[in-house]
């Protein structure tokens, strides 16, 4: 007979979500104020208000929670876009409210002083998920604007994505984003069908 000696799953439920916001929250915060680099697994387990021991016990190293972090806020931004995706209207209204929705809180985190180290720093430890979850969009958006009979719908797509890019990076408020983003979309789809 085997014996069993993993170590029994001590948090269930909702108590493990709870400590997994925990963690993922705190060490959000601590990236975005410090940097990836100057935040430490201590700084991290003091935040939460959790044990080194339970934190080590769901992370190996700050580089693990870094790829988790980027995961959930991966996760936020592809469920704020699918939210306007999904709505009924006209596929303008739709894409500007999307872009606008990400672009927007990618605006925000760029305020942070450290958000740009970390965006290099996302190439090494999370560049494949970014990768993906641009690919994702750009899949949404071509299929929207070919359903809506645009002819050139890949085309357009990479048109409305290169200027989203550059205007989040460039914009100096958040209002700027928004307008910006739905001038373009609606001039790039105000051309014939």
């Amino acid at each position: 007979m085997a014996i069993d000696v993993s170590a029994p799953e001590t948090d269930v439920g909702p108590m493990k979500d709870q400590r997994q916001n925990q963690i993922l929250s705190a060490a959000k915060t601590l990236f975005f104020e410090r940097g990836l680099r100057a935040t430490t697994m201590a700084a991290i387990s003091e935040t939460a208000g959790i044990a080194k021991p339970t934190l080590y016990s769901r992370y190996k190293d700050k580089n693990a929670i870094f790829q988790a972090v980027v995961a959930s806020i991966l996760d936020e931004l592809w469920a704020l876009m699918d939210v306007e995706f999904s709505k009924s209207g006209r596929v303008e209204a739709r894409l500007t409210a999307a872009l606008v929705a990400k672009y927007s809180v990618v605006f925000d985190m760029l305020q942070s002083p450290h958000v740009a180290q970390m965006m290099e720093d996302k190439v090494l430890y999370a560049g494949h998920a970014f990768e993906k979850l641009n690919t994702d969009v750009a899949k949404r958006i071509e299929g929207m604007i070919s359903q809506a009979g645009y002819t050139n719908p890949s085309e357009l797509t990479h048109l409305i994505l290169s200027c989203a890019f550059g205007i989040h990076r460039n914009a100096r408020t958040r209002e700027d984003v928004a307008r910006e983003i739905t001038a373009v979309v609606y001039a790039l789809l105000a051309a014939p069908k």
